[in-house]
């Protein structure tokens, strides 16, 4: 039985990942993940490429002060749920069968990469919620946002697909994408600057042989939000998925500094 353990302990450390990364555990569970991470370099290199993201994603987010009282008036709340909580028995956690740790291993194993992604959506979704969306009205920018990278990882989630994630070069305008095994892409980008009269922005993609082929331009408006699908592209590991704003559709270079840029992988 001993044997079989390690893959159950790396279930449960890889569902505190994303708490981890955002500071977000107890001390005590945090050392957990810190003495599993030194002995399993996979994990430690998925968290470090999640860590990786959270400048990027905060970066758009401004910080705002929330209300006055709020807080002791969530932890009154709080409080009160508990008081009035039913007392429930522990019960012994079964441990899972042969049959369960194959079919966990097999999803990991299946599509690293997609399991990153679907970590750094919900970061992204995340950040751009919480007090900005309810003191600046960003709730409809959010919910966009959500159903733009919901069908990213639709693509994502394909068998043979690649993923990125898109970092902006000068601070604005990150995103994920998706390249499916036919070559179409799914792209969902935020926090870019508006486009008016005929500017548009350009995605590209630029393959093995380094050249930068455009995939279609897209408009964007006051909600810096902006979906995009395109088809034709290679299928390669390590092509690079890239936004550049144009003074007019139908640009055949692109136009630098790029907005934003990431490789694909399978990883």
């Amino acid at each position: 039985m001993t044997d079989q353990t390690p893959p159950l302990i790396c279930d449960a450390i890889r569902d505190l990942a994303a708490p981890f990364v955002l500071g977000a555990l107890a001390d005590g569970e945090a050392e957990a993940v810190r003495a599993h991470i030194a002995s399993c370099p996979e994990l430690h290199a998925e968290l470090v490429d999640l860590a990786s993201v959270l400048p990027i994603l905060a970066a758009s987010a401004p910080v705002v002060e929330p209300p006055a009282g709020l807080r002791a008036r969530l932890l009154a709340a709080a409080a009160a749920d508990l008081a009035h909580a039913p007392i429930v028995p522990a019960a012994p956690i079964a441990f899972p069968s042969a049959s369960e740790r194959e079919e966990r291993r097999a999803r990991r194993s299946s599509s690293p990469g997609t399991w990153l992604l679907r970590i750094a959506a919900v970061l992204a979704i995340g950040l751009l919620g919480g007090w900005n969306v309810l003191l600046q009205g960003q709730l409809g920018e959010a919910r966009t946002y959500e159903q733009s990278v919901a069908s990213v990882l639709a693509t994502a989630s394909q068998r043979g697909a690649l993923t990125a994630i898109l970092r902006p070069s000068e601070g604005h305008g990150a995103g994920l994408a998706a390249v499916a095994a036919d070559g179409s892409v799914a792209l969902a980008m935020r926090d870019l600057t508006p486009t008016a009269g005929s500017t548009v922005y350009e995605a590209w993609v630029i393959a093995g042989d380094g050249v930068a082929r455009p995939l279609g331009s897209f408009t964007v408006g006051s909600n810096g939000t902006a979906y995009f699908e395109a088809k034709g592209s290679p299928v390669e590991a390590s092509l690079i998925l890239a936004v550049t704003r144009e003074p007019r559709a139908g640009a055949q270079t692109p136009t630098l500094p790029l907005v934003s840029s990431g490789t694909a992988t399978t990883e």
